[in-house]
Order: C-alpha cells, then structure tokens, then sequence
C-alpha cells in the first residue's frame, strides 16, 4: 500500500524513533507564549500579536504538527468551511500557519521535513529549527535562519510552553 503523508518524506541526520535522548525531552503538546521576529535592523514584530495562539506537538515516532494563529480572528461571514468573500479568506489565511512534518535532528537543531501545509511552497522542503530547552524543559525556544516574511528578512524566534 502506499506509504502514509508522515513517511512520504524521508528523514535525515538522526532519527528521533531511534530514541535520541534529546528528542525524547521534546516530545508532547507545547503552548505558544511568544513570537518575535526579528529584522536585520535589530527590530521586533509579532506576526501574529502578543500573545499569538499556537500548539505545537512532537510525537515519540518522529512526527509534529503545529498550528499558529493570531487571537481574536473574525469569523468568515459565509459559515460555509471552503467558501465565503475572498478578502475574508485572504484574512484568515495571513493569520494562521500550519504545518505538519517528520522530524530528523542534527545535535540540538530540529529538522521539520514538512509533508503538509497551508502554505503549500513549504511541502517537501526541509524547515531548520534551533532549539533551546529551559525551566526543567517546561520552556523550549525555536530560533529559525533568517527568512523572508513580511517584506523583510528576519530571524523567527518561537517560545513555547510544555503543557503535556
């Protein structure tokens, strides 16, 4: 049979199903509690408000998922889940991110292989995470290379919560 979306993708660098110790520290569900990117100028934006909405979850076989919106999105006027005013779909497609991907490590660097997205130019490519884990890992910072969002390049820095 054919392979389901979370094998589609082959991982690289160490498998965290091999039971890597730092993957391990990783896995459950986090609460998004800050977003900052960070221009080459130093400044700082919230994509998505302070505080942004977000979960992210790491599975023990090497899978995430992550959804991130802004809070308080207004409510599509057409009640219909695949139709409605463009400009309200434009709306609420700028303010949510979601994504899900296999996992590969190379030492405390998170590979996110990503296999499904609502921004479909991310599917098949390979998204860079640094992480940081804090607090008796309760906190965990993701720090990506700098990318193009927005208009400018920036640096994203993800913090999140262990709430699972």
């Amino acid at each position: 049979g054919r392979p389901g979306p979370c094998m589609s993708v082959p991982m690289t660098g160490r498998s965290p199903a091999a039971g890597d110790p730092f993957y391990a520290r990783l896995v459950g569900c986090w609460r998004l509690v800050r977003w900052d990117s960070i221009g080459e100028d130093g400044s700082v934006e919230h994509p998505m408000g302070d505080p942004p909405e977000g979960l992210l979850a790491y599975t023990p076989d090497g899978t995430m998922v992550t959804n991130i919106g802004r809070a308080g999105r207004p409510a599509i006027s057409a009640g219909d889940l695949l139709e409605g005013p463009a400009d309200e779909r434009n709306a609420a497609f700028g303010t949510f991110i979601a994504y899900a991907a296999r996992v590969a490590l190379e030492g405390q660097t998170v590979i996110h292989d990503v296999v499904m997205s609502l921004y479909p130019n991310w599917v098949g490519s390979r998204q860079r995470r640094h992480a940081v884990l804090s607090d008796g890992d309760r906190t965990l910072v993701l720090t990506a290379d700098p990318f193009p969002m927005r208009g400018r390049m920036s640096t994203q820095r993800l913090t999140w919560e262990k709430v699972g």
